[in-house]
């Protein structure tokens, strides 16, 4: 191990955002030699748990809105109902322009982000009557785009 990777190794727990600088310093470089290799790799990886993280969250949020909005007869809140349906929708549509291929992990997480909305949504409003099942389409554009609450 080189004196530049110890200290780079060492500021990953003083200052984060000082051994980011200076991990891109060595990428610009070319200088892999003086690399943190073992925190470099752990930060990448942790680029992507935390876009599938998002990614389950906002579709989480979008499904329990979804719900409520068809569900719940609850007039003067389907507006706000309706704000928070638009940002998921966007950000989760941002999301996908920037990394498509999470769309295969949205199709493969459906079934347990949906459980999770629905259980969610009974908590909140026990006299309403949900469906078991997601009774739309689960294809990505038309959870992203269908005004299932007009259908």
């Amino acid at each position: 191990m080189t004196s530049i990777q110890a200290s780079l190794q060492a500021l990953y727990d003083q200052d984060f955002a000082a051994w980011i600088e200076a991990t891109v310093a060595c990428l610009k470089a070319r200088d892999v030699s003086s690399l943190d290799w073992n925190h470099l790799i752990e930060e990448i990886e942790d680029l992507g748990k935390s876009q599938r993280r998002e990614l389950k969250s906002r579709l989480g949020v979008l499904l329990i809105h979804l719900l409520k909005r068809c569900y719940v007869a609850l007039p003067e809140d389907y507006r706000g109902w309706g704000n928070t349906i638009d940002e998921q929708r966007r950000e989760l549509v941002l999301l996908l322009e920037q990394s498509p291929s999470l769309k295969r992990y949205l199709a493969a997480e459906f079934d347990e982000v949906w459980t999770y909305a629905l259980r969610q949504v009974r908590k909140d409003y026990p006299a309403v009557e949900f469906p078991d099942d997601w009774p739309f389409s689960r294809e990505v554009e038309a959870l992203l785009t269908q005004e299932v609450w007009q259908n």
